[in-house]
């Protein structure tokens, strides 16, 4: 039977439990008995603490509490519904354990929560923002969904040092993190492997930064930005087995790619599709079929202080990219380490060229008519 008690000494929710204030009422629930059924008695501000068991039950949070699991309660609804839906602002959620049928393991509809230390499976989602903004996601392991963590029209949010992996469950489209029509949010420090089509997706999406993730073995992109995912910082991510890229820019314009690391993929990175006015600078490529591709009438792109090493072409532009700029780059061990089709292109920027590992007094970069009159006789320091 339910009962009220103290705050709880238990070690997993006690970082938890100090989020609220110390007159906050807990209600503790024990195997048998109905969480739903504390929510329902709880006040704004109480805490709900789930003792170690199995939950047959689909939750409805439409108040501020904290729902805080000791010994890691098994939350699985089958298939009444979603397992969690966040209604309430300014809710906690941690430490349980949640599955569904082909449900959504965690629904947020609101702002400010905190979902941690939970391990999310078997969903349609593991966790899905709709219209949520400013929202805490960490320390969760996401594995074993359809889609890891989605977010649509969602702002503000803060994904920080999951492990998503294996979301790739018997459907299209599948990936780790995916975001639609949401801006501002900072995706950091997460660890995503075998994730369907895509590690991190981007569609329709700005002003996001993307920072220090592990993107591994997906089966199209380690990180994919599509339909004008625009002015977006892509920093310090390392990407590597991707099937087709292991970074791609489709369609998306004004993104700076930053000190990211892409090996053993089809391409390291790849801008498709009208992708202009972007700046790829101190990345490196390495062991991939082509280090740094431009293709299908991406223009305008500053690509600077680079590293391509290994690949088969380390820099290979198409014959519709054009007046993209491309210096100070290092170019070394590729069978090929320039190639260029198109037209316009500068290799040199009037004074400051390329570093080529087969180096010329100039450099007549192969496929077209490009020529570096300025090539580096020495590699630039990183």
């Amino acid at each position: 039977m339910m009962h009220k008690a103290g705050i709880p000494t238990i070690t997993a929710v006690s970082a938890v439990l100090m989020m609220f204030s110390a007159g906050a009422v807990t209600i503790s629930v024990d195997p048998g008995e109905s969480i739903q059924a504390a929510l329902n008695a709880a006040k704004p501000g109480d805490i709900i603490e789930v003792k170690g068991g199995v939950y047959h039950e689909s939750l409805n949070i439409s108040k501020q509490i904290v729902l805080a699991a000791s010994k890691n309660p098994l939350l699985d609804p089958g298939a009444m519904g979603n397992a969690i839906t966040l209604r309430a602002d300014g809710t906690v959620v941690s430490g349980f354990e949640i599955r569904t049928t082909r449900r959504i393991g965690i629904y947020v509809l609101s702002d400010n929560n905190t979902i941690n230390n939970n391990t999310i499976s078997s969903c349609l989602d593991g966790i899905r923002l709709d219209h949520s903004n400013h929202n805490s996601i960490a320390m969760n392991d996401i594995n074993n969904n359809t889609n890891g963590i989605a977010l649509i029209s969602s702002q503000g949010n803060i994904i920080d040092n999951n492990e998503i992996r294996d979301n790739n469950i018997d459907e299209k489209s599948d990936c780790g993190i995916f975001l639609a029509y949401s801006k501002g949010n900072i995706l950091k420090h997460n660890d995503l492997q075998r994730n369907g089509d895509c590690s991190i997706s981007l569609r329709s999406s700005s002003d996001n930064l993307l920072l220090g993730n592990n993107v591994c073995c997906s089966d199209w992109y380690g990180i994919a930005l599509t339909d004008s995912s625009d002015n977006n910082l892509i920093a310090k991510n390392n990407a590597s087995s991707n099937e087709v890229a292991g970074i791609y820019l489709d369609s998306s314009q004004e993104n700076s790619l930053q000190d990211n690391l892409a090996v053993d993929s089809s391409r390291g990175i790849y801008l498709n599709y009208d992708s202009n006015d972007n700046l790829l600078e101190g990345n490196r490529v390495l062991d991939n079929e082509k280090g740094l591709h431009l293709a299908n009438h991406s223009s305008n792109n500053t690509i600077r202080n680079n590293t391509a090493m290994n690949n088969a072409y380390g820099i290979y532009l198409t014959f519709s990219a054009r007046w993209n700029l491309l210096y100070s780059n290092r170019l070394i061990d590729n069978s090929y380490n320039a190639y260029d089709m198109g037209k316009s292109n500068r290799w040199d920027n009037g004074s400051i060229g390329n570093y080529y590992s087969d180096l010329g007094r100039i450099f007549y970069v192969p496929g077209g008519p490009g020529v570096d009159k300025h090539p580096m006789a020495e590699e630039p320091k990183s």
